[in-house]
């Protein structure tokens, strides 16, 4: 059994269980262990001296999982046909650029101003 925080190996029957409100069981190998995780409140990645944190420098370090490196299987390789390409024209471009070459500029409909509560107040009285 591995302690919950520090993730060194616990001899039997020297170790200390927590159960949270959850029902989970938190096994700790010291009251070290028992302190920083629950009543401190930190998490094991961030300690120096944890299993957890050096698992992640390596991660860091070598870009790679430290523990778990799997080999993949050779991926079967999917031949699509290549459908013949039609070029595509930028329709909206142009019209704009024609639009304002001409002179010529598509305005949009505004939307109506709403009313503060300043002016409801005064046309109220």
């Amino acid at each position: 059994m591995n302690c919950s925080f520090c993730g060194k190996e616990i001899p039997r029957g020297t170790e200390v269980i927590f159960v949270n409100k959850r029902g989970k069981a938190l096994y700790f190998c010291s009251s070290k262990c028992d302190k920083n995780m629950i009543k401190l409140g930190r998490k094991p990645r961030e300690i120096k001296w944890t299993q957890a944190y050096k698992e992640e420098k390596d991660i860091r370090i070598k870009g790679i999982p430290a523990v778990a490196v799997k080999e993949k299987a050779p991926e079967k390789e999917i031949k699509k046909e290549a459908a013949p390409l039609e070029e595509k024209k930028p329709v909206a471009p142009k019209k704009a650029a024609a639009a304002k070459e001409s002179g010529e500029e598509k305005k949009e409909p505004k939307e109506p101003k709403k009313e503060s509560r300043k002016e409801i107040k005064t046309a109220k009285k």
